[in-house]
């Protein structure tokens, strides 16, 4: 299966030390050269520490970095109102024919529909790693309290996934 990780995604995952398990998962990971330039080259910069081990993770043969080769794809994106890396993870999944786009960004996600997008974000690949038994219900749950202190998703849908567990195990 072959997935297109935003800068986001790649962020979350790395605080949350699963990163590495969610490459394994998906069997093909890439990421567009702008996604690599904010998270690596501009993280490294600040010295966050999820930039370097999301360079270590695209060493070690997880994620690859591709070019995009039909700025037309960018395009189409830019006349949707989305841009920078994200336009990229767009034409990229566009140029590539992904299966899926691994996105935590609500303008691209407000647009799937439109755009053809199939969509995964972090909560859900949680979600996903769990249901295959590659994280414990502890590390499930762990995990899900630190995207809350992160605070970049609602506690709704947070509580959604916890509850989701809970419920069916």
């Amino acid at each position: 299966m072959l997935v297109v990780k935003d800068s986001m995604v790649l962020i979350h995952l790395a605080k949350i030390t699963l990163l590495e398990k969610s490459c394994s998962h998906f069997s093909d990971v890439i990421i567009p050269q702008k996604v690599f330039d904010e998270v690596v080259v501009i993280g490294k910069k600040k010295e966050y520490p999820d930039a370097f081990l999301v360079e270590e993770i695209i060493q070690k043969g997880k994620i690859s970095v591709k070019t995009l080769k039909n700025k037309d794809f960018e395009k189409r994106a830019n006349q949707f109102n989305i841009f920078g890396g994200e336009a990229e993870v767009v034409a990229l999944y566009w140029q590539e024919k992904a299966n899926l786009i691994a996105c935590d960004d609500d303008n691209v996600r407000n647009k799937k529909e439109m755009l053809e997008l199939n969509i995964i974000g972090t909560p859900s690949i949680l979600l996903s790693l769990y249901r295959k038994r590659k994280i414990t219900k502890e590390k499930f749950e762990e995990s899900i309290n630190k995207l809350r202190k992160i605070g970049w998703f609602s506690n709704q849908v947070l509580d959604a996934m916890l509850l989701e567990v809970h419920k069916n195990g």
